[in-house]
């Protein structure tokens, strides 16, 4: 059986949902924040705030609401059931899209490594052009799905050379070991958890050079309500944010204890995905940039309904940057 390590070098939209959070708080009195978190590696910098209370040490008392995916989790904050969630900007562009006031407050982590294509090479697929025609699941309307355009786009190829199959991620490793699928879009994870059944049957296909076309944000946003009723507890919920990239660079080797534990994952692993993240808080221009190319490629699928009015602008507008302004100005640095 081929390791992680080698196994990784080999290579939403927006609707609400049955969902069972594990903890909800109260909703905002005073200080007291809730915060909807997703799951996964990607989400260190929160994990890792958690773990250590760097909320408290900011003087908010944090409640914690899971959701297995970031469009539950940004549905609580639209909703206002939660004032902040960990999400991409998928979800948040298309959010935004229907009329709804998402704001950012904060780009954390950003990766064009997480994602990946994998194939089960008994099928006769161990290159990208052996897809052409194949079935290959992702999560239709979400950054797996932008993902394998573009990367299908990197090899000459586009989603009509491919029958797409809509899933879940666990539900992607059981289809390509039974081979109901010849590959999937999705996370290391889950290309780990398909090589853990079928051993060096799963391969990871070639994705060289698509950090040149895609990269995906993992996003702090909250409700607009709090931002304009309570900016101070945002620039609180920030400097929280602030305090945990310095944790993580300062003392690794305790971040990783802490999203190990988080995420039930080992050691090993954890520091495989915190590897493939780049952590800093900031708030840019790139930020709007692919925020518009993935909103401009919805519209052209019908996964989103065209836009009448000027994209940037929306996207741009969306950005709360007064909070991250006020405590690290050098982070931001947005047009506009």
């Amino acid at each position: 059986m081929i390791s992680r390590r080698r196994l990784l070098q080999t290579g939403g939209y927006l609707g609400l949902a049955t969902v069972v959070p594990s903890v909800i708080g109260s909703a905002r009195a005073g200080t007291a924040i809730t915060i909807a978190e997703s799951e996964g590696h990607g989400w260190a910098v929160v994990y890792t705030a958690d773990a250590a209370d760097l909320w408290n040490k900011n003087g908010l008392e944090a409640s914690v609401a899971k959701f297995t995916a970031g469009r539950l989790a940004l549905d609580a904050v639209l909703t206002e059931s939660a004032d902040f969630c960990t999400t991409t900007q998928s979800p948040t562009l298309l959010a935004l899209m229907r009329g709804l006031e998402p704001r950012i407050v904060a780009d954390f982590s950003r990766s064009s490594k997480e994602m990946l294509v994998a194939a089960n090479k008994s099928l006769g697929v161990s290159k990208p052009s052996d897809l052409m025609g194949r079935k290959i699941a992702t999560k239709i309307g979400t950054s797996g799905h932008f993902f394998l355009n573009q990367w299908l786009a990197l090899h000459g190829m586009t989603l009509n050379d491919v029958e797409l199959v809509n899933m879940g991620g666990p539900e992607m490793v059981t289809a390509v070991v039974r081979g109901d699928v010849d590959a999937f879009a999705w996370d290391w994870l889950t290309a780990i958890a398909a090589q853990d059944q079928a051993g060096d049957d799963i391969v990871v296909l070639d994705r060289e050079g698509i950090e040149k076309i895609w990269a995906y944000r993992l996003v702090f946003v909250a409700n607009s309500s709090l931002v304009e009723e309570s900016p101070e507890t945002v620039e609180r919920a920030v400097q929280s944010l602030l305090d945990a990239e310095d944790l993580i660079n300062t003392d690794r080797s305790q971040a990783i204890e802490y999203v190990a534990e988080r995420t039930a994952t080992s050691t090993d692993d954890t520091t495989i995905g915190m590897d493939l993240l780049d952590i800093g808080v900031t708030l840019d221009d790139g930020l709007v940039d692919v925020m518009v190319a993935e909103a401009e490629w919805a519209i052209g699928q019908g996964i989103a309904p065209p836009y009448d009015g000027d994209l940037r602008t929306l996207f741009r507008n969306a950005v709360y940057e007064d909070a991250l302004q006020n405590l690290a100005p050098e982070r931001v640095t947005l047009s506009g």
